[in-house]
């Protein structure tokens, strides 16, 4: 992501054009706005980028906050979303915070499969 701001601040490119041509197009979908990094979204005008501390704390609030209600994996990658807030690991971040975490363990919802005849 340093490589992307510091394009975004100052156009500056890598070396490797291969690399340079990769960056400008990832570059498309970022803005940086008052020095806060912002990714468009189809669902929301733009997504705060956070960094691994805040994008926890993220994640905590919505699986264990106020009403405790131990969400999934996609429950929290969709309101975090929904929330304005992006990281680009959110979704294995998501699945290894669950997986970790007891009370989901316990009162998940389990998957039942048909019975054969």
């Amino acid at each position: 992501m340093t490589q992307l701001v510091d394009y975004l601040k100052g156009g500056v490119l890598p070396g490797d054009k291969k690399e340079a041509r990769k960056l400008r197009l990832k570059a498309r979908q970022y803005e940086l706005l008052e020095g806060v990094l912002y990714r468009r979204s189809f669902l929301t005008p733009w997504l705060r980028c956070v960094g691994p501390l805040q994008a926890e704390y993220v994640m905590r609030e919505i699986h264990e906050g106020s009403c405790s209600m131990h969400a999934g994996q996609r429950s929290v990658v969709a309101k975090a979303i929904r929330l304005g807030y992006y990281w680009p690991t959110m979704h294995n971040d998501a699945h290894d915070m669950i997986r970790k975490c007891d009370d989901y363990q316990i009162h998940r919802p389990v998957t039942r499969h048909p019975q054969q005849p």
